[in-house]
């Protein structure tokens, strides 16, 4: 019953998002984000800490300040998200900024790997490479809700996409390499035992290890990409090669290795855009929050 009603709540306000013009809908979704912060302070405890563990040099009003730009930011992006349906080449050719560097490494590496972070919007790399013709193939968890699992695939199904679940096994992501479709891996979140040990920004992570084993084993390059808000509200959309040329290691250094280059890069494009990283999860050991 419980799982229906969050299904139905989050229904209802997908219809005020698609029935608004994007700039109101956006406004919307800042004030959803305010009044969570205020009202329903969803893992705010394990936000403040990750910004407190890598701003030191804010005070308590300015880490707050921060977290509060994150929720609202998230708001916006929960906007974007809900009514990703509606978006055609037209529009996204309106709302996204992709440089001629992007689109030609785009265009001469089909069947490679992308690596990205939780940062700006990394659900808006379906409807952007799928509406450009470029095959891609995204790794997701399953939401445990059903109705919303469907709500959610819904909106991330588009031409030229396709959606992996982790469930669904390594063999299915290596085979869609092969089929010369871009594997999209998020790859900051906490991994536990299973991860490798990199430092972003002040803490040491624990991150997958799957796109650099997936390089191991298809010796397919990788890729680091963004999708990030700016000013007016649109985005900007790149994609950079992870130069893995000068490491010659062994093989768990070479997973190391790749994964660390990633965490860099993640880094610098947090500091850029500290309120657009995905502050809620627990970087570090759970028993730390």
């Amino acid at each position: 019953m419980l799982s229906f009603i969050s299904y139905l709540t989050v229904l209802t306000i997908s219809f005020f998002f698609n029935f608004f013009p994007r700039k109101v809908s956006l406004i919307i979704g800042r004030w959803i984000g305010i009044f969570i912060f205020y009202i329903i302070p969803i893992r705010k405890k394990v936000a403040l800490q990750n910004i407190k563990d890598n701003f030191t040099h804010l005070n308590n009003i300015q880490h707050l300040n921060l977290l509060k730009k994150t929720y609202m930011h998230f708001g916006m992006v929960l906007s974007d998200f809900l009514r990703q349906k509606t978006l055609n080449k037209n529009i996204i050719d309106k709302t996204v900024n992709i440089d001629d560097k992007t689109i030609n490494i785009l265009r001469k590496n089909e069947g490679s790997i992308i690596m990205t972070g939780h940062l700006g919007n990394w659900e808006y790399f379906l409807p952007i490479l799928g509406l450009n013709n470029i095959k891609f193939s995204i790794v997701a968890q399953k939401i445990k809700n059903d109705y919303l699992n469907k709500l959610f695939l819904k909106n991330r199904t588009f031409k030229n996409v396709e959606v992996i679940f982790k469930k669904d096994g390594k063999e299915k992501m290596i085979k869609a390499l092969n089929n010369n479709f871009y594997l999209g891996l998020a790859s900051d979140q906490n991994a536990g035992k299973r991860g490798t040990i990199v430092k972003l920004l002040n803490i040491n992570i624990s991150i997958p290890k799957g796109a650099a084993i997936f390089h191991l084993k298809t010796k397919k390059p990788i890729f680091i990409g963004y999708c990030v808000m700016n000013k007016d509200y649109n985005y900007n959309f790149f994609i950079e090669e992870l130069d893995i040329s000068k490491v010659k290691d062994s093989k768990s250094d070479m997973i190391k290795n790749i994964n660390s280059i990633f965490t860099d890069s993640l880094g610098e494009m947090i500091l850029k855009y500290p309120e657009q990283y995905f502050w809620f999860h627990k970087m570090k050991n759970k028993r730390e929050y």
